[in-house]
């Protein structure tokens, strides 16, 4: 039971998102405006290490969902650790 419910998330997940998902030039163009403009301030570079990272992981995604659905995932613990490596890789240069 618990299989068939992991495998009908997966193939939501998956066959939902596109191979390449892009945004609408005007979007581009914003996106790119704000990065251009405050490259030498505290947010620009943020804005700028986080154009950097990598786009969504959706094997991890799907990974973590069948643990969260089998019980065997301890969110609390991994969510604050998530959060400070974000947040640590966001600072660190500033």
């Amino acid at each position: 039971m618990e299989q068939i419910k992991i495998k009908k998330l997966n193939d939501q997940l998956f066959s939902s998102r596109k191979k390449t998902e892009r945004l609408n030039s005007a979007a581009d163009m914003k996106a790119e405006e704000l990065l251009q403009a405050g490259a030498g301030t505290p947010l620009g570079q943020l804005l700028e290490k986080v154009s950097k990272l990598p786009e969504v992981r959706f094997e991890k995604i799907s990974t973590v969902r069948r643990q969260i659905c089998l019980g065997k995932y301890r969110l609390d613990e991994k969510l604050d650790v998530a959060v400070d490596k974000i947040l640590e890789e966001l600072i660190v240069g500033f």
